[in-house]
């Protein structure tokens, strides 16, 4: 009953005298992208012993993630903090023990959310959105693995390219060293054909 009063009393101030003021919200694609995180979450807990640095009361809540269609979600790693602020009229207000289709932003390692963007109870969503951003997030995959095969090939070809540029250089050396010691041989021929004959002109 507390939990829902506290939904009921920062629905009334988000849509009070200090409103945002929403022309419309953002399709869903947009909302995607200039989300920094979306996903479904049931809010599990709400702190409300914080201040904000102007005085404004602000409500903790955290988050349990059931699904993400943005950012990965590593294992243990499933909680999310999203912060509230009273007055605050853009900040979109939550109640505990309901789930949620969230689209988040980060600020100072912790996320906010917007009553302009799309981010609403699980229940009120509609089923094409949720099958819209597994589709999203499918494509984002794709996209995301065709980046990491470039960089693995353009990895395996750099490589390549080392050991065929270290193997030239190598060669160039040894063919370098074989041209001294051809010329050093030679002059040594040289030298010992001249002494020859002037020892055999000496004999005679």
């Amino acid at each position: 009953m507390k939990q829902l009063l506290l939904f009921f009393l920062l629905s009334f101030f988000s849509s009070n005298g200090y409103c945002c003021d929403c022309d419309y919200k953002p399709s869903i694609k947009k909302n995607w992208e200039f989300a920094d995180q979306v996903f479904i979450g049931k809010v599990i807990k709400v702190d409300s012993l914080l201040y904000s640095r102007y005085g404004e009361k602000m409500y903790s809540f955290t988050i349990k993630i059931s699904k993400s269609f943005k950012s990965e979600i590593y294992p243990n790693r499933e909680y999310r903090t999203i912060l509230y602020v009273d007055y605050a009229a853009c900040d979109f207000p939550f109640a505990v023990g309901y789930e949620y289709l969230i689209y988040g932003n980060g600020q100072d390692n912790v996320l906010n959310c917007s009553i302009c963007s799309r981010t609403a109870l699980l229940k009120n969503v509609e089923k094409d959105e949720l099958i819209t951003l597994d589709n999203i997030q499918k494509e984002d995959s794709k996209d995301t693995e065709k980046i990491k095969v470039i960089a693995f090939q353009n990895s395996i070809e750099y490589q390549i390219d080392l050991v065929k540029n270290s193997f030239e250089e190598s060669l160039k050396r040894k063919n370098l060293i074989i041209y001294i010691l051809s010329g050093f041989a030679s002059f040594l021929l040289i030298i010992i054909f001249v002494l020859l004959i002037k020892r055999k002109k000496q004999i005679n």
